[in-house]
């Protein structure tokens, strides 16, 4: 079990809710990406509409674009251009306000689904019998120090990186140094990196969970596939995150158009 973090918490619902779409509905993982980002966009959106003054967003648009206007006629003075200048930036300015702090508010949900589609649909384990390579980071002592149990690790002077063949279902491959546990994988879920817990995975937690904080290893880089989300196009544009965030901004405009959201 992953130690406590905050956007992580809506997770032991969400999962469920996913695995229900996967094997009883069928929908595939872009789908169920869609799904996610449309219940992400429609509580932020509807947040914002709650938290702002919709009454004075829509009232300062007009007087925005009315001194716009102004400020293009090539006959003002300089003067009078000087006026304009100060009153859009003034109005402008209010309307960040008005804007700002229930944007930060409605962003709180995207956060969440964030959260939970990069541990659903990001890192998935390597098939055992993969070579995987794993690359230490932040370690002062030489890599002969350090000893594998489990498989036949051998390290990779060019890459600066242990390899091996990922463990059988079962099997565990362990790091050990000076007899202390550095790493031991499979883990419980996969990822990319492991590494010490830091102060913001009290926000965003590490699904693979952390190192001992004495280890003298500070961080583990991990080539576990990603999960593709999108067949065509460059790798940039495969996995979750593209996606999600393309479904989400689409709905949310779709919604600001649609309930004429300030």
């Amino acid at each position: 079990m992953t130690d406590f973090a905050l956007f992580n918490l809506l997770a032991p619902v969400l999962s469920p809710l996913d695995g229900l779409m996967n094997e009883t509905l069928g929908l595939a993982p872009l789908w169920r990406i869609a799904i996610w980002a449309l219940a992400a966009s429609g509580l932020s959106m509807w947040l914002y509409k709650v938290a702002s003054k919709q009454d004075e967003l829509e009232a300062i648009k007009p007087e925005i674009k009315a001194v716009q206007k102004k400020l293009a006629d090539p006959d003002n003075e300089f003067g009078s251009l000087k006026g304009l200048m100060a009153l859009n930036l003034k109005l402008t300015g209010k309307q960040l306000w008005l804007s700002f702090w229930p944007a930060v508010v409605a962003s709180i949900p995207v956060l969440f689904l964030l959260a939970f589609s990069s541990n659903q649909f990001g890192s998935i384990a390597p098939e055992p019998g993969t070579r995987t390579y794993i690359t230490p980071v932040g370690y002062q002592q030489s890599p002969a120090t350090f000893e594998w149990q489990g498989v036949n690790a051998q390290w990779d002077a060019r890459k600066l990186a242990w390899t091996f063949f990922w463990p059988q279902t079962g099997q565990k491959a362990t790091l050990l140094s000076a007899g202390q546990e550095q790493l031991s994988l499979p883990t419980n879920k996969p990822a990319g990196v492991i590494h010490k817990k830091l102060w913001w995975n009290y926000l965003i937690g590490n699904p693979a969970g952390y190192l001992d904080p004495t280890a003298s290893i500070e961080l583990f880089e991990i080539d576990t596939p990603e999960q593709v989300i999108i067949n065509w196009g460059p790798g940039w544009m495969r996995g979750w995150m593209f996606a999600f965030f393309l479904f989400l901004v689409g709905f949310s405009i779709a919604i600001k158009v649609l309930f004429k959201i300030h």
